[in-house]
């Protein structure tokens, strides 16, 4: 599959063979309103670490892409202090900032409770960012019973995204075409998902992947645990007479 082995050197090749076809590589925000381009979407499902590294590595290919954040999950909290800063980080790349929208509870609210779920999720995320969110993509789609439109937001899964234009998924580490160089030569504007979890320095199966998301989740709850431990021994060591 041209040399992607999901390393950070194919990622890179695979950006740069983009461009190199003269196409400007774009987030939701910014597609042109003619020509060719790729609009570049990264979901943010376990690591917003991660995430760190792949704006980077976009950045450094003259890119700009959406990243979507889910702020509900229990992999990680969008609104942890460190969290944030990471999101804010990648906004000041010059990156866009989405919701990724788990709709898998919306079965039993009407349109409205949905819509007005959808905008406390993002004013939430506005309010802690410092900026504006103007675009939505559903998490899990495939999965869901549901696929509701929310007008007054760029959706990922729309029509001018989705179906007028070609799209490619590295969902799964599968992109599930015979060979993604050829896919991009063929179509002058696509919809290209790279979830930032699967890309590395070096390449991982997709076992070491997330047996790299169990450790860290370890890793951290075991930090959290730490620190409320040292905080209530402090408390006693300060506020309880002996």
């Amino acid at each position: 599959m041209s040399n992607i082995d999901f390393s950070h050197r194919s990622y890179t090749c695979l950006l740069e063979h983009i461009t190199g076809l003269g196409r400007p590589i774009v987030s939701f925000r910014e597609v042109p309103k003619s020509g060719p381009y790729a609009i570049l979407r990264h979901d943010i499902d376990f690591s917003i670490a991660k995430a760190v590294e792949i704006a980077s590595l976009d950045s450094q290919a003259g890119a700009r892409s959406t990243f979507f954040v889910l702020m509900t999950t229990p992999y990680y909290n969008p609104l942890d202090e460190e969290n944030i800063a990471r999101l804010q980080s990648i906004a000041g790349l010059g990156h866009e900032i989405g919701l990724h929208v788990d709709c898998s509870g919306f079965d039993a609210l009407t349109f409205a409770e949905q819509y007005n779920r959808l905008q406390n999720q993002i004013s939430c995320l506005e309010a802690h960012l410092g900026i504006r969110v103007t675009s939505i993509a559903q998490h899990k789609p495939t999965a869901a019973r549901m696929r509701p439109e929310f007008p007054g937001y760029r959706d990922a899964y729309s029509r001018p995204f989705f179906s007028d234009i070609a799209y490619i998924s590295d969902s799964r580490m599968m992109f599930r075409v015979r060979d993604v160089y050829e896919f991009l030569d063929q179509h002058e504007r696509c919809q290209l998902v790279l979830h930032p979890i699967w890309w590395h320095r070096s390449p991982r199966t997709r076992s070491e992947v997330f047996e790299g998301i169990r450790t860290e989740l370890a890793h951290q709850f075991s930090r959290m645990i730490d620190d409320e431990h040292r905080i209530i021994l402090d408390f006693l060591s300060t506020y309880v007479q002996p």
